[in-house]
């Protein structure tokens, strides 16, 4: 693995041990938590209990959940990373890395998760973004802009006080979902702060003064990043991919070559240009309950059906 500058400036900056492969290369080795910040008792207690489990090392990742996007590694590499960590004499029931590809080794067993949506910049500017679409395509991002209009799009100054504001509207936006992420989300933006310095940006979203959403991204060589977002009830329709254009038009601007819109929304974001990028969750386990788990999941693991549009071809207007 040819890791990015970027990914190798931050190894010290995140929580995690670092593994050192055979051939020189260094991985973080994470341990993951799970959150739900509202929800049924019992859902909450049963996240108390798995997150007990995996701080008293049940679990470990290769790479960091924190993260998206970072560190997807082949399934050579995930293999001489769990080699790296048995070398140091450390042992846990499961192992877990993101690789481009499932790892057909004994022992390890690799699903396919939601696809990295990442758009190939081929434009000089904006205009020329959305005079390529499809007619239908463009009148869909005339109309997002057109509701979104009256907002003020702004680059956040990274304060404490913004830093934590943007955290209460992620935490509001993730209520309803179970995500591994940490429970303090003010610190896991600070994070990302320290960690990228000027390569980390948050846009801010404005109505009458009050912010009402945002969405951060990560600067790392020639790809844009898409990382957080989050809106109240106050943000107009299609505010999401408001977000997400105001995104592209920043990459396009400053000359990316990839623009990396990250999981979830698939087929939404396919209608931008997105195309998928495939990525397996691959895990090793030595425990025979585990073991007995991923046999189980072999058999009825199903990924997440989505249909990709195409929107660019059409130039008529």
């Amino acid at each position: 693995m040819t890791a990015t500058s970027l990914e190798s400036n931050v190894l010290g900056k995140i929580p995690a041990k670092l593994l050192v492969l055979e051939n020189g290369t260094v991985l973080p080795l994470t341990t993951p938590e799970l959150r739900r910040s509202s929800g049924k008792y019992l859902t909450r207690r049963g996240l108390w209990l798995v997150n007990g489990l995996i701080r008293k090392g049940v679990l470990r990742v290769l790479g960091s959940p924190w993260l998206p996007g970072f560190w997807v590694i082949s399934p050579e590499e995930a293999q001489a990373g769990l080699y790296a960590f048995q070398m140091n004499a450390r042992k846990c029931p499961l192992f877990l890395s993101i690789t481009n590809a499932p790892v057909e080794a004994p022992g390890w067993h690799s699903y396919r998760g939601d696809p990295f949506m990442v758009l190939n910049v081929q434009w000089n500017n904006w205009e020329e973004y959305v005079a390529a679409m499809k007619k239908k395509y463009r009148a869909r991002v005339r109309k997002t802009l057109k509701v979104n209009a009256a907002l003020e799009v702004v680059s956040l100054p990274l304060t404490g006080a913004n830093l934590e504001h943007c955290a209460q509207l992620l935490e509001e936006t993730l209520k309803d979902k179970v995500v591994a992420l940490p429970g303090d989300l003010t610190r896991l933006l600070g994070m990302f702060q320290d960690c990228f310095e000027s390569n980390f940006k948050i846009y801010g979203f404005k109505k009458e003064g009050r912010l009402v959403g945002f969405i951060s991204c990560v600067r790392d060589g020639d790809v844009l990043r898409a990382m957080h977002f989050g809106a109240t009830d106050e943000a107009p329709e299609h505010f999401y991919s408001f977000a997400m254009f105001t995104l592209i038009k920043d990459g396009i601007e400053s000359k990316v070559n990839k623009i990396d819109l990250g999981r979830t929304a698939t087929e939404i974001k396919s209608t931008y240009g997105a195309v998928a990028e495939q990525n397996y969750f691959s895990f090793y386990s030595s425990g025979w309950l585990f073991k007995l788990a991923l046999k189980l999941a072999d058999h009825y693991y199903v990924p997440k059906p989505y249909t990709l549009r195409s929107p660019f071809g059409d130039v008529s207007k």
